[in-house]
């Protein structure tokens, strides 16, 4: 065999290896069976989400801040929800000490969260703010942008502000 049948060999197992293994993490997520790997998700997360959809947080007059999520969980997705804690713990600690504002993250592919895709326009893991006046929701923003702009930490945090800052003053814009 010559070498440069030998690259041929070694690089065509290569590519049947990795499509073998987008078709087989295809089919997981298809079953329903998307558990993120331990390196994506600590335990102590699984416990804090499930524990955080199991009780939903009353808002009476406020923003409720939803962190939507799938069923597999990126490391972009990841950081845009560590990001947008980060913002809202470092900018926002007094409105999140008075329940003006609470966060709630929220597995919009979970049957009974199913109605949330399209009363919000979920395509995708985003963030949502939900204006709520005496104990109903008035108007939301579904902030797509957060997937231009997690890699710039400071737009990251204006857009995630500025917005915050509009519900909370009751427009949205």
């Amino acid at each position: 065999m010559n070498q440069g049948s030998s690259w041929r060999s070694i690089l065509t197992s290569a590519m049947l290896l990795l499509a073998g293994a987008a078709l087989g993490a295809a089919v997981v997520k298809i079953a329903g069976n998307g558990t993120p790997s331990s390196q994506a998700v600590t335990a102590s997360q699984i416990a804090t989400d499930t524990a955080q959809e199991r009780t939903p947080q009353a808002v009476t007059d406020g923003v409720l801040v939803y962190l939507f999520h799938g069923n597999v969980r990126c490391p972009t997705c990841l950081l845009i929800e560590a990001s947008t804690k980060e913002v809202l713990e470092t900018n926002f600690a007094q409105e999140l000490n008075s329940r003006k504002v609470v966060i709630r993250e929220l597995n919009y592919e979970k049957p009974e969260n199913r109605q949330f895709i399209q009363k919000y326009k979920l395509i995708a893991p985003t963030v949502v703010m939900v204006r709520i006046h005496d104990g109903e929701e008035k108007d939301f923003v579904n902030l797509m942008e957060v997937w231009q702009c997690v890699g710039n930490k400071e737009a990251f945090a204006r857009l995630i502000s500025d917005n915050l800052k509009n519900m909370l003053q009751g427009t949205t814009g």
